[in-house]
């Protein structure tokens, strides 16, 4: 989760990381012209940590570029959140430009969450399927590179879904859904007792066996026949036998699973009635045999039959899974981490997963690099965010999850990710001659999130926002006991606050003329905000839109973006509307690390090959766009902010 801001603000943000200032010089020649140009892109590399580890000589790849070329804090956006930050990356453009502002954006004529990272166009008359449009506006630099004709391949990049580039290769990454157009739910089959928690997060079945056999389905994609709206499913017949599960999917394939292990890749075929037939691919995992407790993960997107473009051409992906050996994960966060927060599948399970994604994503690279003559090839890796959102706890003993024997056991989780990652940046640096730039980037880093603001509670206790009477224990989301007709703010996503503005919001009441002053007001208060345990401050930035955004689509943006202190974070509940029995909790989830605080505090990692330039101010990700245009020889796009410089 991310970022944005705007390009003179990154200027500015003081990155305090330890590390001292940027060894760039004011002093650009003329660029240097190259004939390849690698953009590895690392979500959540931190430069504190990468530090720490360069002085342990356990991240030697990165320690020799440091040497000859460069390796630095890189100022993130605002809010320090994935799909802000890598459209950042992307367009070199501030959201104003892109348009993506949060993770989690509201529709403001019922003020319902949508997802920012994907976005639908209406099926014709109701009749037909929804299709998929581009969530970013703004033009990337594959765009860019792809249109003057350097050969452009672009691999995981996030919110690049759908895959339209008429001239670029592209697999999407973060935001491709999985076949039923969510961004991933999940199914589990279990003889245990379920909460009501629980069942909102995916489709949970209660198996009963009969002489140690059962009957069960998968859920797919809707259906419509002649008006009428259902799942379409897919049949599964399960048998104990042996000290394992043999798991039958539609009558026609069985394989046979113990417990403690992941299946293969499996092919769930669904029939959709007059609108033909689709498949999806999953893995289950066993926990339990007997009681039942198994696991699968959401039907994803088939990269030997897609269903939507997750990929341009459409055999792109196709070309990777025969590359890679078989069929990959295809969603867009394929890493189960709702799953292990929810203590649905064990640690070892999750870590299992990552790195079977890492195998497949290593594989991917290395076949790119292989064949990359000239041009451009961009990669993202992105299993290092999830691990440390979810293994931070096992770092700090002060976490309310903290668990010493299980920091015994997968304490070093995070910094053997950091070491796999140094020995992909090192396949890159082996690939490279003097005709080949490296670009190393990350769009954030990490800190501890040990406390959850629940700030519609919070506008709540100060007279911004009036609630109707409901139960103690209601969390409210999606603002169920919400009273817009007296309501001056509310909070949602991950960083934004909006204001009940009249003619903007489905029930505004608060003037266009005065939304300026109780902006302003609101951003006060929030940095006066202290916890009630500690008396520490809470907010270290409350940012006016007018003052971070700038461009078309700033009417988009929330009013207000909040940037924590860590270990202060947003809630859950808030993201979507709800809140909490206080304005400050303890988090006590295995989620436990995080980058969505004040951008200050999460600068993330640029390393190269090439001794660059960013002139007097510390370098800002928004600069990385126009520099691989540079080092191509190409100009860049209009909207995008000046190149680095290689000296």
């Amino acid at each position: 989760m991310k970022r944005r801001d705007f390009i003179k603000l990154i200027g500015s943000l003081s990155v305090s990381t330890g590390l001292g200032a940027l060894p760039f010089s004011a002093r650009a020649e003329s660029v240097k012209v190259k004939k390849r140009v690698i953009v590895l892109g690392i979500d959540g590399l931190d430069p504190k940590i990468c530090s720490q580890l360069m002085k342990r000589g356990s991240m030697p790849n990165v320690a020799a570029m440091a040497e000859t070329g460069v390796f630095s804090p890189l100022a993130t956006v605002n809010p320090p959140q994935s799909p802000v930050a890598w459209s950042c990356l992307a367009t070199g453009a501030n959201p104003g430009e892109h348009g993506i502002f949060d993770f989690i954006i509201r529709d403001p004529k019922n003020y319902l969450p949508i997802l920012s990272l994907i976005k639908q166009s209406s099926g014709i008359l109701g009749l037909t399927s929804p299709s998929y449009v581009p969530p970013v506006s703004g033009t990337p630099f594959w765009e860019t590179t792809s249109e003057a004709g350097i050969p452009t391949t672009v691999v995981r990049w996030p919110v690049t879904f759908p895959a339209e580039s008429a001239k670029a290769k592209i697999l999407s990454g973060l935001g491709a859904p999985d076949i039923k157009g969510t961004m991933g739910r999940l199914s589990c089959y279990t003889e245990l007792p379920l909460s009501s928690d629980l069942i909102s997060m995916g489709d949970f079945a209660i198996v009963e066996f009969s002489d140690n056999a059962a009957l069960s389905s998968v859920a797919g994609p809707k259906t419509s026949t002649l008006g009428f709206t259902e799942l379409a499913s897919c049949p599964l017949g399960f048998k104990r036998a042996d000290g394992k599960l043999d798991i039958t999917i539609n009558a026609s394939q069985t394989i046979s699973l113990a417990p403690g292990h992941w299946s293969g890749w499996q092919v769930f075929p669904f029939d959709l009635g007059m609108n033909g037939s689709i498949t999806g691919i999953g893995r289950f995992y066993l926990e339990s045999l007997d009681p039942l407790h198994l696991f699968l993960t959401p039907m994803q997107v088939d990269p030997l039959d897609p269903s939507f473009k997750i990929s341009q051409p459409d055999t792109y992906a196709a070309e990777l899974a025969e590359a890679v050996g078989g069929r990959f994960a295809t969603l867009g966060m394929p890493e189960e981490a709702n799953a292990l927060n929810e203590d649905i599948i064990p640690d070892e399970a999750f870590l299992e997963q990552c790195r079977d994604i890492n195998h497949d994503r290593k594989k991917m690279f290395d076949f790119e690099l292989g064949r990359l003559n000239e041009g451009m090839l961009a990669c993202v890796f992105d299993t290092l965010d999830r691990v440390q959102h979810m293994f931070w706890r096992l770092r700090d003993r002060e976490s309310a999850s903290y668990d010493p024997k299980l920091a015994e056991k997968f304490g070093p989780v995070i910094e053997n990710n950091y070491k796999e990652m140094d020995e992909v940046i090192g396949r890159a640096v082996r690939s490279c001659d003097d005709q080949t730039a490296l670009l190393v980037c990350s769009d954030h880093g990490f800190t501890n999130y040990a406390r959850s603001v629940n700030l519609n509670t919070w506008l709540a206790e100060r007279g911004y926002l009036k609630t109707k009477d409901h139960a103690p224990d209601d969390k409210g989301e999606l603002f169920r006991f919400v009273d817009w007709k007296e309501t001056k703010a509310y909070a949602l996503g991950f960083g934004s606050i909006y204001l009940n503005v009249e003619g903007r919001e489905g029930d505004g009441r608060v003037k266009p003329g005065e939304a300026g002053a109780l902006s302003e007001q609101i951003a006060g208060d929030l940095l006066a905000f202290r916890d009630p345990g500690g008396k520490t401050p809470v907010v270290a930035g409350a940012y006016l839109k007018k003052d971070i955004y700038s461009g078309p689509l700033c009417d988009q943006a929330p009013d207000i973006v909040v940037g924590y202190h860590p270990p202060y974070r947003v809630s859950w509940a808030t993201a979507i509307g709800g809140f909490g029995a206080s304005a400050i909790e303890e988090n006590n989830k295995k989620w436990s690390g995080d980058h969505c605080v004040d951008a200050r505090a999460v600068p993330g990692s640029i390393i190269s090959n090439l001794k660059l330039s960013s002139g007097s101010e510390a370098p800002g990700l928004y600069r990385v766009a126009a520099t691989v245009c540079d080092l191509l020889g190409i100009k860049p796009g209009e909207n995008m902010a000046p190149p680095l410089r290689e000296l």
